[in-house]
C-alpha cells in the first residue's frame, strides 16, 4: 500500500489578465455598432413620419437614376434628366429605346413604403374656384335694387344656377365612388366649381396614368371613367369645352411633334368618348390642347397631376 503523505501535490495557475475569448471586451465594440445603427434606423423613420407629402416626393426624386445629356450618369443637379431614352417621355414606353426605364415605383417612389401616399380611401376632390374679389367702390348703377324685377330675376337665376351645379357634381361623384370598376380612380377626378360652370379634371395621379405614355390611346380604365362621366352630363343641354394639358417632359426636337400636338390629340379623343356617352357634337363649344403651360403643381412640372384632362360644363357665358 502506497504512502500518499509522500505525493508529489502538483498545483496549476493560471494567468486571469488573458481570460478566454469570450470574456474579452470584442463583442461590446460590435453592440455599439449595432446600437448606432439602430439609433440611425429609427431616426430615419422619425423623419420621414415627420415630412409632409412635398418633402418625401423631393426625397424621392433625389434618389431616382438619372442621366446627364451625353448620356453619363451625371452627379450635378443642373445636369440631371430623367432616366429615358432619347425622343421618350418620362415614363416612357418599355419597349422603346435602349435603357431600360425602372417600373417600381416610377411615377411616384415614395408611395412604395409610405402608406400616407396608398391605401387611401375612394373621395372624388371638390374645389370651389376663387371668386372675383369686389370693388371696394361700388358703382351706384350696377348696384342691384332689389326692387328691380330684373334684378330679382337675376338672383334667382344665379341661385338656381348655383343649386344645379352642386347638384351635378355630386352626382358625378356618386357615379364613380358607387361604382366598384372606378372606385379606385376617384382620387383621379377633381371637380372645380364656379359660379358659372362645373369643371372636372381627369389627371393622373401616382401610378394611375389615364392614357398611354406620350400617346393619344385612352387606357381601358380610363375609358369607362369617361363613359360615367358622359353619362352625367349627357343628361344636361349647356354647352362643353375640353382642354389637354400635359406635363413638361417634351420629345426629341427631330420628330417634330410636341405637346401641343399630344394635348390637342388628347381632348380630341376624349372628345369622341364623350360623344360615345351620349352627349351632341353640337354641344362642343371648344376643344384645345395647352400643352404644359398651365401647370397644376408648379413647384414639379413633371408631377402626374398636370397631365390632365379638363371638362368643363358652362351654365353661364364667359
Amino acid at each position: 500500500m502506497s504512502n500518499k503523505k509522500n505525493e508529489t501535490v502538483i498545483i496549476k495557475r493560471y494567468d486571469e489578465a488573458g481570460g478566454h475569448a469570450h470574456h474579452g471586451g470584442g463583442w461590446k465594440v460590435a453592440y455599439a455598432d449595432f446600437m448606432t445603427a439602430m439609433m440611425a434606423f429609427f431616426l430615419l423613420l422619425w423623419i420621414l413620419a415627420a415630412s409632409d407629402e412635398e418633402k418625401l416626393r423631393g426625397l424621392a426624386n433625389y434618389f431616382t437614376p438619372t442621366l446627364s445629356d451625353s448620356g453619363a450618369a451625371s452627379d450635378a443637379a443642373a445636369d440631371l434628366r430623367p432616366l429615358t431614352a432619347p425622343g421618350v417621355m418620362t415614363g416612357g414606353v418599355e419597349n422603346t429605346g435602349t435603357i431600360k426605364a425602372p417600373s417600381f415605383g416610377r411615377d411616384n417612389p415614395m408611395m412604395v413604403f409610405d402608406s400616407r401616399l396608398r391605401d387611401r380611401p375612394a373621395e372624388v376632390i371638390v374645389e370651389y374656384a376663387d371668386e372675383p374679389e369686389p370693388s371696394k367702390t361700388p358703382d351706384p348703377a350696377k348696384a342691384e335694387d332689389p326692387s328691380n324685377p330684373a334684378d330679382v330675376l337675376a338672383a334667382q337665376e344665379a341661385d338656381t344656377r348655383r343649386r344645379e351645379i352642386d347638384r351635378m357634381a355630386e352626382e358625378i361623384a356618386d357615379r364613380i365612388t358607387s361604382d366598384a370598376g372606378l372606385r379606385d380612380l376617384a382620387r383621379n377626378v377633381r371637380l372645380e366649381k364656379s359660379d358659372g360652370a362645373l369643371t372636372v379634371q381627369v389627371l393622373d395621379q401616382d401610378e394611375r396614368s389615364l392614357f398611354e405614355t406620350g400617346s393619344s390611346e385612352i387606357s381601358e380604365k380610363t375609358r369607362k371613367l369617361l363613359e360615367a362621366i358622359g353619362g352625367v352630363i349627357a343628361s344636361q343641354s349647356e354647352p362643353v369645352e375640353i382642354v389637354g394639358h400635359t406635363d413638361a417632359a417634351t420629345y426629341d426636337a427631330a420628330t417634330g411633334y410636341s405637346n401641343w400636338e399630344l394635348s390637342a390629340d388628347r381632348a380630341n379623343a376624349t372628345r369622341r368618348m364623350l360623344m360615345e356617352a351620349g352627349i351632341s357634337s353640337a354641344r362642343f363649344m371648344r376643344i384645345s390642347g395647352v400643352a404644359d403651360t398651365q401647370p397644376i403643381n408648379t413647384m414639379d412640372l413633371f408631377a402626374p397631376e398636370n397631365r390632365r384632362i379638363s371638362i368643363k360644363l358652362l351654365y353661364q357665358a364667359e
